[in-house]
């Protein structure tokens, strides 16, 4: 058997809000067959997941032997997250009896889980089945945006805001809660337009999301983006365009998080290196807050590259980063 057949891909603790307090979540990621978008059309632009956590000769025991290993690391977190390539409620990617094994094992600690999942799979049958076993869950959602040509055109993501409207809606009726997953700064979008369509796409999943989650492009690698960020056709988003968004964002009542991975890395979400680690010691503030006034520390000198950026890019012919250009 091979190694990675037998271990989870990642495991790691972290912390987080639940119903307004600081408590522990276990994050584990299980390698898989790989999620049915990216088996059967491709995958989306930007995900490079089912490259390190995918492969087709998995099967079920693995996936088990896998979570068993990871649950070495459970010591009462209030939490479980449970992610794989796709989808956990895909039985082409987690067979049945593994996904009710893990299910109960979760229950049986007490803790709450999360599992993600594409829409096509939140049905109803299912969602009562994986309820009556644990009826602590709560279903994650990458929308990543809820505009229909960017979902198409600059993400490739499969399915439309519709669907996912459904999706939450299905959940939310069988008494489980949603996460929504958006995504900032997809491609071909101008810094300015990816602002506001995150801001835009936080309103339209309020009323159904518990917690709404904003990441921010992290190029992964042998991805079609990575290939336009290779050749300047792209760049990262601005962590000042993270705290923009946090800042004016209306959330309603869903708790409001950023996860910002690769931050302060060329292929990450950045500024100009000096600040980065003081505007995610700030935004890792306000996601255990929720107090805007954490946002409030972030200064720097380079905001006016980042302003200068915005309008620049609005006379381009294409989006790009434009600053490496003409640095260069």
């Amino acid at each position: 058997m091979k190694k990675r057949h037998e271990a989870p891909a990642s495991v790691w603790s972290e912390e987080e809000l639940l119903d307004g307090k600081r408590i522990r979540c276990l994050t584990i990621i299980l390698s898989t067959p790989g999620c049915a978008w990216w088996r059967d059309s491709g995958g989306c632009i930007m995900c490079g997941y089912n490259e390190k956590a995918s492969d087709r000769s998995i099967i079920g025991e693995n996936i088990l032997s896998q979570f068993e290993a990871a649950w070495k690391s459970f010591d009462n977190q209030s939490i479980v997250k449970v992610y794989t390539s796709g989808s956990f409620i895909d039985e082409s990617e987690v067979p049945s009896k593994v996904r009710e094994e893990i299910l109960y094992r979760v229950k049986e600690s007490g803790a709450k889980m999360l599992f993600e999942s594409r829409p096509e799979f939140v049905r109803p049958e299912t969602m009562k089945e994986c309820f009556g076993i644990c009826p602590n869950i709560e279903v994650a959602l990458g929308l990543e945006s809820a505009n229909d040509r960017i979902l198409s055109k600059s993400i490739s993501k499969g399915f439309t805001f519709a669907d996912y409207e459904e999706a939450a809606k299905t959940v939310l009726a069988t008494g489980a809660t949603v996460r929504t997953y958006l995504l900032l700064k997809p491609p071909f979008l101008t810094e300015q337009e990816a602002i506001d369509d995150t801001l835009q796409s936080i309103s339209k999943a309020a009323p159904y999301s518990r917690v709404i989650t904003v990441n921010p492009i992290n190029v992964q690698r042998r991805t079609r983006l990575e290939k336009l960020w290779k050749n300047w056709a792209y760049r990262p988003p601005w962590l000042w365009s993270v705290v923009e968004v946090l800042k004016r964002a209306e959330a309603g009542d869903s708790l409001l998080l950023s996860s910002v991975v690769g931050a302060g890395k060329d292929h990450g979400p950045h500024n100009c290196g000096t600040c980065d680690s003081d505007f995610i010691s700030s935004i890792d503030g306000f996601n255990l807050t929720q107090d805007r006034k954490k946002l409030d520390r972030c200064d720097c000198g380079c905001r006016s590259r980042w302003q200068e950026s915005l309008s620049v890019e609005k006379f381009a012919i294409a989006p790009g980063d434009h600053e490496k250009f003409f640095m260069r």
